[in-house]
């Protein structure tokens, strides 16, 4: 009836059902929010048992250097001889990076052969074309982490992956890939969702699918991928995307047995191939990734920077700043990249100077602002 108060509970599994639950809400108060909410999550912490604090966490050493990201550079255009241009142009003014995230765009992937529009899936472990060395393709990406660390003095270079390899995940039917189990799977999201977010019922993962790798295989997909990288001297992995995963639990168990499969996998390839612990948490707000990170120690805080959009930016720092003392009791709070020569850098480059978390840029070669950066 109208008085009354219903509580549905849903696992994102139709065939999970129970009749009790030992755990559904905790709530803390006290006059001090940031006391009240450390108090709360150690109390969490103690009962779940699913997840640790953040000073039980090691950090990774890119959190105390300057560094600088490809994306807002370059988009998905990436490519080597940008990487090294990106490294010089900011050498070359005093600033270098001593840490760099190759993002998006170093992939082998591809969509679907019947579509041009498609959704791209990776179709490969090793990097593209683009990442190939014309006179000795077999370096591949090893090439461009060489030229960084060796002639640029480079400390640390991280490469962008979804959680579930790429956008669209991993592409079944692929020889290369076909040990991986990869399934299509179409996210399933609540009413509320697409309430507030209209566009989700044609958007080209809702239409197209996601190629979810086994969860059972997802380990090997980890290493083998993460092995790779080490090999090439990568120190650590943004992983991008990680929401995905509460949307996809059907017929495995839900969105929180799927999701704690793939971060015990996650947890324990970084742990066995990046000894700095060196993995970055991005787009993993959801609850179920939280509280099941016992090991990742770094995490966006926020949207994306947005460099075009003048709205974005009071709205990004605000974000982060709240987010922060929520998410910064389990991992170290990551205020995104920004460009330091841009109407609001100042604004930007203040609140990350005190945010405590990494400190990088995504500038074009040859667009800085050097008096800033230093």
């Amino acid at each position: 009836s109208d008085d009354q108060l219903q509580l549905c509970l849903e696992s994102g599994d139709v065939d999970i059902k129970a009749s009790s639950f030992t755990h559904a809400l905790f709530i803390s108060a006290g006059t001090d929010p940031v006391a009240t909410i450390h108090h709360a999550f150690r109390s969490v912490r103690n009962h779940l048992k699913t997840f640790r604090l953040r000073h039980e966490k090691k950090l990774p050493g890119i959190v105390d250097c300057f560094g600088w990201c490809t994306w807002d550079a370059f988009y998905q255009e990436v490519t080597q001889e940008g990487v090294e241009a990106g490294i010089q142009s900011l050498a070359g003014g005093g600033t270098p990076p001593k840490f760099v995230i190759i993002d998006d765009g170093w992939q082998s992937v591809g969509g679907d052969d019947k579509n041009s529009n498609s959704l791209q899936r990776l179709t490969g472990i090793k990097e593209n074309a683009k990442f190939q060395k014309k006179e000795e393709p077999e370096l591949g990406i090893k090439n461009i982490v060489e030229i960084a660390k060796k002639k640029h003095s480079v400390k640390n270079v991280y490469v962008w992956h979804a959680i579930t390899g790429y956008w669209g995940g991993v592409r079944p039917g692929v020889k290369e890939m076909e040990e991986y189990g990869s399934v299509m799977k179409y996210p399933n999201v609540s009413s509320g969702v697409t309430e507030n977010e209209p566009t989700w019922k044609v958007d080209p993962l809702a239409v197209q699918g996601l190629g979810l790798v086994n969860p059972k295989k997802v380990f090997t997909f980890y290493d083998q991928l993460h092995s790779y990288l080490a090999s090439a001297g990568v120190d650590g992995v943004k992983v991008d995307v990680q929401c995905i995963l509460e949307t996809l639990g059907a017929g495995l168990g839900g969105r929180v047995e799927l999701t704690r499969n793939y971060h015990q996998a996650l947890d324990a390839s970084i742990s066995r191939n990046f000894p700095d612990n060196g993995c970055i948490a991005c787009m993993s707000h959801n609850t179920d990734a939280l509280y099941c990170s016992k090991q990742t120690a770094v995490v966006r805080a926020s949207d994306d920077f947005y460099p075009r959009d003048p709205v974005s930016h009071t709205i990004h720092v605000a974000s982060v700043a709240y987010n922060s003392v929520f998410l910064g009791e389990i991992m170290l709070p990551d205020w995104d990249m920004f460009h330091s020569l841009h109407p609001v850098a100042e604004y930007h480059a203040s609140a990350r100077a005190i945010s405590g978390g990494p400190l990088y840029v995504s500038d074009a070669p040859g667009e800085h602002d050097f008096d800033l950066l230093r």
